[in-house]
């Protein structure tokens, strides 16, 4: 393990049948904000889905903050403290905010020795938490299904944040978001970055992992072939790797 490593993973491998979807992938991520990128099929969402427990791998070791680390759900990565964002977002439509941000980690309390939500708690922290962040949510009663694109993924970043989180999945978050909504979302990733959080998205958008990224990872047919840096390249040549017409180099 090098000293600055949160998270890494060493000789990951997936295949469905005859496709090989990852082979042999190994990298670390430090603090800061790590982009991945690569065409359709490049390996890069079954990558994200096997460290965020949704998915479970041939092969391949993970480490935590040095410790070894078994991912076998996403139960087990939030527990972990890997929480990930998806394009879906796995937030209940029919709940409201508050309820969304604990769902599955309900608060509790006793009357007479029987457990009851914790409604009062769960709102207010809700409600914390979300000014914290500058994230504006008409009320933590809202129901989820009337929050716009942007709302919504405001609300499970503010779910990642509240449970203190050390790693950060973003798979294609800004993907459904309009100019305004991805300014602000990018704002918050920048401010968890600035804290010390370690972030990894998966993204399409070159020109933002450019600006946003410490370090971009570029993936082609289920494996690594360039760690970069972003000032020491051109979108040209994140291009180049990606095609397969420029050959494998690390930062």
């Amino acid at each position: 393990m090098e000293g600055n490593a949160i998270f890494q993973v060493e000789n990951v491998t997936k295949s469905y049948g005859g496709i090989h979807a990852l082979n042999h992938v190994s990298a670390i991520f430090g603090e800061g904000l790590t982009a991945i990128i690569g065409d359709n099929g490049a390996g890069k969402s079954t990558f994200m889905k096997i460290l965020s427990g949704v998915t479970k791998p041939d092969d391949g070791k993970f480490f935590l903050k040095g410790q070894p680390v078994h991912i076998t759900s996403p139960v087990e990565a939030r527990r972990l403290g890997i929480e990930s964002l998806y394009q879906d977002l796995a937030l209940a439509d029919t709940l409201n905010v508050y309820a969304n941000m604990f769902l599955g980690r309900e608060l509790v309390r006793r009357i007479a020795g029987v457990p009851l939500l914790d409604e009062r708690r769960m709102a207010r922290l809700a409600a914390e938490t979300l000014e914290q962040v500058r994230i504006n949510i008409p009320s933590v009663h809202t129901m989820v299904r009337n929050l716009s694109g942007g709302q919504r993924q405001a609300v499970a970043l503010a779910r990642a944040i509240h449970f203190n989180a050390s790693v950060l999945l973003l798979d294609e978050p800004t993907a459904a978001l309009g100019p305004k909504e991805t300014d602000s979302f990018n704002r918050i990733i920048m401010g968890l970055v600035q804290g010390g959080k370690t972030v990894i998205m998966v993204t399409h958008n070159i020109p933002q992992m450019m600006d946003m990224a410490n370090r971009v990872i570029i993936m082609r047919a289920g494996n690594i072939v360039a760690e970069v840096r972003p000032q020491d390249v051109t979108q040209e040549d994140v291009m180049a790797f990606m095609v397969g017409s420029r050959t494998l180099i690390t930062d």
